[in-house]
């Protein structure tokens, strides 16, 4: 039976780990380029008066919705998060440290909404590879799956030799050995004095 793998590589990454987890982080700094050099938009929105919206705003799904550009300073902690986010990931993929990968992914990915969507599946993944190391040793899907048959074969082989299943059942030898047992002597401390029979 394969056990499963060693600490080191459980919290360490593989070479196929490692350049998805840079991808990642390349797309994190690719989100980083479009706040400094796309023009970034906030809405406001309102309720149409007599199906008819105030100067400045359009009618969007029923709703009157007004456009105007932002400023650095308006989404400057985004950009900030979502920078140190994409450079942590990939200063733990250099380092190869699998817990740093998923914390910082894990946060971008709730941080950022559906955007933040390849950094969650990233984190769920590199977590799922983990759990697989752990427990059959090997982090893929198929050779998991395998470890797992295999140990559900010998299993049920150790079951018809009646390996591992004397749970419950005492055999004569324990019984045998349960009733030779010495009562233990009474305590001088608890157990009270008996007085002398009277004639």
């Amino acid at each position: 039976m394969t056990e499963g793998a060693s600490r080191e590589v459980i919290f360490g990454i593989d070479p196929l780990e490692r350049r998805w987890s840079f991808g990642i982080g390349g797309i994190g700094l690719m989100l980083t380029a479009i706040f400094l050099f796309v023009q970034q938009y906030g809405y406001t929105k309102t309720d149409p008066q007599n199906g008819v919206c105030p100067a400045g705003y359009d009618l969007v799904k029923k709703v009157c919705q007004h456009k105007y550009p932002l400023v650095f300073q308006d989404y400057m902690g985004q950009f900030f998060m979502v920078l140190a986010g994409a450079l942590i990931i990939i200063f733990f993929a250099w380092r190869k440290k699998r817990v740093g990968i998923i914390v910082a992914a894990f946060m971008m990915g709730l941080a950022l909404s559906n955007v933040g969507l390849p950094f969650l599946l990233l984190g769920v993944w590199l977590g799922i590879r983990a759990f697989r190391l752990q427990k059959y040793g090997d982090p893929t899907f198929i050779g998991s799956n395998q470890q797992s048959r295999l140990r559900a074969q010998e299993r049920a082989a150790n079951r018809k030799k009646g390996i591992g299943y004397s749970r419950g059942k005492k055999s004569d030898g324990d019984t045998s050995a349960t009733a030779a047992r010495p009562k233990p002597a009474p305590s001088k401390r608890y157990t009270p004095k008996q007085s002398g029979r009277r004639r």
